[in-house]
Protein backbone atom coordinates (compact mmCIF):
# COMPACT_ATOMS: atom_id res chain seq x y z
CA UNK A 1 0.00 0.00 0.00
CA UNK A 2 2.73 2.19 0.94
CA UNK A 3 4.74 1.75 -2.58
CA UNK A 4 0.97 2.21 -4.21
CA UNK A 5 0.76 5.55 -2.59
CA UNK A 6 4.01 6.55 -3.29
CA UNK A 7 3.28 6.33 -7.26
CA UNK A 8 0.10 7.91 -6.73
CA UNK A 9 1.97 11.27 -5.20
CA UNK A 10 4.26 10.82 -8.32
CA UNK A 11 2.20 10.71 -11.14
CA UNK A 12 -0.09 13.54 -9.29
CA UNK A 13 3.02 15.30 -9.42
CA UNK A 14 3.47 14.65 -13.06
CA UNK A 15 0.11 15.81 -13.83
CA UNK A 16 0.92 18.67 -12.54
CA UNK A 17 3.71 19.77 -13.86
CA UNK A 18 2.34 18.66 -17.03
CA UNK A 19 -0.56 20.96 -16.58
CA UNK A 20 2.05 23.97 -15.69
CA UNK A 21 4.00 23.21 -18.62
CA UNK A 22 0.53 23.64 -20.93
CA UNK A 23 -0.72 26.91 -19.00
CA UNK A 24 2.36 28.39 -19.78
CA UNK A 25 2.81 27.36 -23.59
CA UNK A 26 -0.18 26.70 -24.82
CA UNK A 27 -2.98 29.26 -25.71
CA UNK A 28 -5.98 27.14 -25.71
CA UNK A 29 -5.87 27.30 -21.84
CA UNK A 30 -8.12 30.19 -21.50
CA UNK A 31 -9.80 30.90 -18.33
CA UNK A 32 -12.71 32.85 -18.26
CA UNK A 33 -11.40 36.12 -17.48
CA UNK A 34 -7.46 38.07 -18.08
CA UNK A 35 -7.44 38.61 -14.41
CA UNK A 36 -8.13 34.81 -13.53
CA UNK A 37 -5.69 34.04 -16.37
CA UNK A 38 -2.76 35.80 -14.49
CA UNK A 39 -4.18 34.30 -11.41
CA UNK A 40 -4.04 30.64 -12.37
CA UNK A 41 -0.29 31.51 -14.23
CA UNK A 42 0.79 33.13 -11.20
CA UNK A 43 -0.54 30.70 -8.59
CA UNK A 44 0.26 27.85 -10.62
CA UNK A 45 4.21 28.87 -11.10
CA UNK A 46 4.40 29.03 -7.27
CA UNK A 47 2.86 25.71 -6.96
CA UNK A 48 4.98 23.84 -9.39
CA UNK A 49 8.18 25.24 -7.84
CA UNK A 50 6.91 23.81 -4.78
CA UNK A 51 6.45 20.77 -6.33
CA UNK A 52 9.90 20.83 -8.13
CA UNK A 53 11.33 21.16 -4.69
CA UNK A 54 9.42 18.82 -3.02
CA UNK A 55 10.30 16.03 -5.43
CA UNK A 56 13.74 16.95 -6.00
CA UNK A 57 14.26 17.08 -1.95
CA UNK A 58 12.51 14.04 -1.91
CA UNK A 59 14.59 11.99 -3.99
CA UNK A 60 17.88 13.03 -2.67
CA UNK A 61 16.51 12.12 0.66
CA UNK A 62 15.44 8.83 -0.83
CA UNK A 63 18.75 8.00 -2.27
CA UNK A 64 21.17 9.11 0.59
CA UNK A 65 18.79 6.76 3.04
CA UNK A 66 17.73 9.77 5.29
CA UNK A 67 14.66 10.04 7.22
CA UNK A 68 11.92 11.76 5.26
CA UNK A 69 9.09 11.44 7.68
CA UNK A 70 9.40 15.14 8.88
CA UNK A 71 9.81 16.28 5.70
CA UNK A 72 7.08 14.91 4.05
CA UNK A 73 5.01 16.09 7.17
CA UNK A 74 5.81 19.65 6.25
CA UNK A 75 4.81 18.35 2.58
CA UNK A 76 1.65 17.37 3.21
CA UNK A 77 0.73 19.83 5.43
CA UNK A 78 1.44 22.47 2.66
CA UNK A 79 -0.50 20.32 0.31
CA UNK A 80 -3.23 20.34 2.36
CA UNK A 81 -3.14 24.18 2.48
CA UNK A 82 -2.57 24.69 -1.01
CA UNK A 83 -5.69 22.55 -1.52
CA UNK A 84 -7.97 24.98 0.88
CA UNK A 85 -6.15 27.79 -0.29
CA UNK A 86 -7.11 26.83 -4.18
CA UNK A 87 -10.75 25.95 -3.24
CA UNK A 88 -11.13 29.37 -1.93
CA UNK A 89 -9.36 31.32 -4.49
CA UNK A 90 -9.15 29.45 -7.66
CA UNK A 91 -12.43 27.25 -7.45
CA UNK A 92 -14.29 29.48 -10.24
CA UNK A 93 -11.37 29.63 -12.54
CA UNK A 94 -10.45 26.06 -13.00
CA UNK A 95 -13.66 23.92 -12.40
CA UNK A 96 -14.68 25.76 -15.47
CA UNK A 97 -11.99 25.57 -17.32
CA UNK A 98 -12.31 23.38 -20.68
CA UNK A 99 -9.04 21.76 -20.66
CA UNK A 100 -9.36 18.12 -19.38
CA UNK A 101 -6.13 17.93 -17.85
CA UNK A 102 -6.97 20.73 -15.39
CA UNK A 103 -10.54 18.59 -15.05
CA UNK A 104 -8.31 15.81 -14.61
CA UNK A 105 -5.90 17.34 -11.92
CA UNK A 106 -9.12 18.73 -9.67
CA UNK A 107 -10.68 15.09 -9.84
CA UNK A 108 -7.29 13.76 -8.70
CA UNK A 109 -6.36 15.80 -5.90
CA UNK A 110 -8.08 14.33 -3.20
CA UNK A 111 -6.84 10.94 -3.88
CA UNK A 112 -3.42 12.30 -3.98
CA UNK A 113 -4.07 14.57 -0.49
CA UNK A 114 -5.04 11.14 0.68
CA UNK A 115 -1.93 9.08 -0.45
CA UNK A 116 0.69 11.60 0.38
CA UNK A 117 -0.96 11.78 4.15
CA UNK A 118 -0.87 7.82 4.20
CA UNK A 119 2.78 8.43 3.23
CA UNK A 120 4.09 10.75 5.54
CA UNK A 121 1.98 8.96 8.59
CA UNK A 122 3.63 5.38 7.36
CA UNK A 123 7.44 7.05 6.85
CA UNK A 124 6.91 9.19 10.19
CA UNK A 125 6.55 5.60 11.81
CA UNK A 126 9.35 3.95 10.07
CA UNK A 127 11.60 6.80 10.73
CA UNK A 128 10.76 6.21 14.19
CA UNK A 129 11.91 2.85 14.52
Amino acid sequence: MYRFSVTICFIFASLVIVLFTLIISDNSFKPATDQAAVLVQDLTAIRIWIVVAALALYSWKSATKQPRGQFLAVVTAVAWIMFLEDYMVLDGVLIVASQPLAQLVILTRPIFLVALTYVAFKQWEVDLI
